[in-house]
């Protein structure tokens, strides 16, 4: 699915305190036409404050100059955010056009536990930040507000890891039916001796992420 492979990115963050400089990955984004990106609204805010929101490239793939990345607009209830890159050619993921059925597998991509360092001449090394496939499937619809925000969508068995927020759900067509933004952990009740702890995958649905891309105009 070299279509979705190419679309996916780490979203860098840069701040400075003083004279020291700190650097991380707060997330994941897709592209889906003309420049334009989606994630999670959290993680564009969870950061230090006054941080630069960075694009350097497909990692590992290919890596490139540091371009600050421009807001087009945001749903903080729902937890999405359009961004904008300003450069040519960037590869973009299809939208799916209906919601999907329980039980359809489906795969996560992000980029967590990124290792990042500065190479001699001060610009960003991140040889080492590797995109992270989760194999999963759908197991239920989902519509509930959960740490403040309202998430219309659906779960997954698995859930991922921290950095794969803002990556998209997607099929082994590569067509993308979600935006992975939470985990959610619950009991499931057991008839002899104490519940089972389960953690699951919480999708914000595609069309909730039409509906927002519908505010920008």
């Amino acid at each position: 699915m070299p279509w979705a492979k190419n679309s996916i990115f780490p979203i860098f963050f840069q701040s400075q305190n003083g004279l020291a400089i700190s650097l991380g990955v707060s997330g994941t984004g897709f592209f889906i036409a003309d420049g334009l990106f989606i994630t999670a609204n959290h993680v564009i805010t969870d950061v230090p404050p006054h941080s630069k929101m960075l694009y350097c490239g497909n990692v590992p793939h290919r890596i490139t100059q540091p371009i600050e990345i421009k807001e087009v607009c945001r749903d903080p209830i729902r937890d999405i955010f359009i961004g904008r890159v300003e450069k040519d050619y960037l590869p973009t993921v299809d939208l799916a056009h209906s919601v999907p059925r329980i039980g359809r597998s489906v795969c996560l991509c992000g980029y967590p536990m990124a290792q990042l360092s500065r190479n001699t001449d001060g610009s960003i090394n991140a040889n080492n930040t590797r995109k992270y496939w989760q194999p999963t499937f759908i197991i239920d619809y989902f519509d509930s507000n959960h740490d403040g925000k309202q998430y219309k969508g659906f779960m997954t068995q698995h859930t991922s890891l921290r950095g794969m927020s803002g990556g998209p759900v997607f099929d082994n067509h590569g067509t993308v039916y979600g935006l992975d933004v939470a985990s959610m952990t619950r009991p499931i009740p057991a008839q002899n001796g104490p519940s089972m702890i389960v953690s699951n995958g919480i999708v914000v649905g595609i069309e909730q992420i039409k509906s927002v891309l519908h505010m920008r105009g």
